[in-house]
């Protein structure tokens, strides 16, 4: 069974457009659980959903070219397969921050990509690091690295004092 929606949390309707969980409420007539959600690019538009619908899946016949399961998928799911257009996104945020000088330019990026990262961009930043980030959910490994990078630039802030 899926994970139920998380307030804060980012999904990806399965025609694009990401969405922030503001909570999970109960209409007053129905008792039926609905989501509250707004645009991430747009807060002023909020919208309200039956939890049912929020969770379903894609109606592949009617989308035969969706690569998305499901209606709405948190976004950094590792089981999402990424089309061409995301992967080129990927790559370019990879890059990004791999050619970025210094640690604070590298957490400059990773702030700007934070949304967009995934295991593998993850992964792949950790070993440029040359370090490792422990298992478990996008959020917690990113905060991870974010503290790694911020150790580091503390770190360099200290020894050219010196």
């Amino acid at each position: 069974m899926r994970e139920l929606p998380q307030a804060g949390k980012i999904y990806r309707h399965f025609k694009g457009t990401y969405y922030r969980i503001i909570c999970i409420a109960r209409d007053s007539e129905t008792l039926e659980e609905m989501v509250v959600y707004e645009n991430r690019d747009d807060s002023g538009k909020k919208f309200v959903r039956p939890l049912s619908m929020f969770m379903s899946e894609v109606d592949h016949e009617k989308y035969p070219e969706c690569r998305q399961k499901y209606r709405f998928e948190e976004e950094g799911g590792s089981s999402e397969v990424l089309s061409e257009e995301d992967r080129d996104t990927v790559s370019e945020d990879l890059m990004a921050f791999l050619d970025a000088e210094g640690n604070e330019a590298k957490l400059d990026v990773l702030q700007r990509i934070r949304l967009r990262l995934n295991d593998d961009i993850i992964n792949a930043i950790a070993l440029s690091l040359d370090t490792e980030v422990r298992e478990g959910s996008i959020a917690e490994r990113y905060e991870e690295i974010k503290e790694y990078l911020l150790t580091m630039i503390r770190y360099e802030g200290a020894r050219l004092r010196t």
